[in-house]
């Protein structure tokens, strides 16, 4: 501190204001590089919902959504503009939600980005008094589901060819599907399909009540999807538990 009154004291009355002038100007210049960054980085994402009357998503939610839509968006779109992205529809009929004991929401749906050509599913939910936000997940969904489904999408856990979109994946005898982590049923499935992208595995499971048919239905699914079926070893199972014929 003496070396720099010393320093100060020697300079002429110009010198000191010219060291303060300039002192002041990389201050200004600091603060709007600073604010440019910030205004870059920030993204300008609406989401919308008018097509779906039944849908209305608290202001909170939507912003905490358009923000993890962007961070999504950023992955598969190089150099996108972050300031034009006022496109993203939430998809009619694929609203869904669920209200638990406490008033809390989770709602699930899909969102179509025309301008990008991107198809995004969208897990959320909010607190009763709608002030919390939930964790929000933004990831891709099966390419049946995808509006355009020539382009590729990456996700927060899925990619449009990842394995896990399209199984395990069983059909039962009235004709429903479900993922089988999920299910509920006690009669068995007329086929389920397993599979193990590590091992390049695909175990497919049949019921007893017609195995040569249940098999090719069985087929005829993974052939609708992207999976490359030539780079699976497929292994088959008969089941006869619980099966109802």
């Amino acid at each position: 501190m003496n070396r720099f009154k010393v320093f100060w004291g020697n300079l002429t009355k110009e010198q000191r204001i010219g060291i303060l002038v300039l002192s002041q100007l990389i201050l200004v210049v600091l603060l709007v590089f600073t604010a440019q960054r910030l205004l870059a980085e920030k993204p300008h994402v609406e989401l919308e919902d008018t097509t779906v009357s039944d849908v209305d998503l608290p202001d909170n939610a939507k912003e905490f959504v358009a923000d993890n839509i962007w961070q999504v968006i950023k992955m598969n779109v190089p150099g996108v503009d972050e300031n034009n992205i006022n496109d993203v529809v939430i998809r009619e009929g694929s609203y869904e939600e669920e209200v638990a004991d406490d008033g809390s929401v989770t709602a699930t749906f899909l969102v179509d980005i025309d301008s990008l050509k991107q198809t995004y599913v969208v897990y959320t939910g909010w607190s009763a008094d709608q002030k919390t936000v939930f964790e929000t997940i933004v990831d891709c969904p099966p390419i049946f589901e995808m509006k355009y489904p020539e382009t590729v999408c990456k996700g927060a856990y899925h990619d449009t060819y990842s394995l896990e979109l399209y199984v395990p994946y069983a059909v039962y005898p009235d004709g429903t599907f479900e993922e089988a982590a999920e299910e509920t049923e006690e009669t068995a499935p007329n086929y389920m399909i397993m599979g193990n992208e590590d091992s390049r595995t695909l175990d497919i499971m049949v019921s007893a009540c017609d195995a040569d048919k249940f098999k090719q239905e069985a087929l005829n699914y993974l052939e609708t999807t992207p999976i490359k079926l030539d780079e699976y070893t497929i292994n088959y199972e008969i089941n006869d538990v619980n099966v109802r014929c």
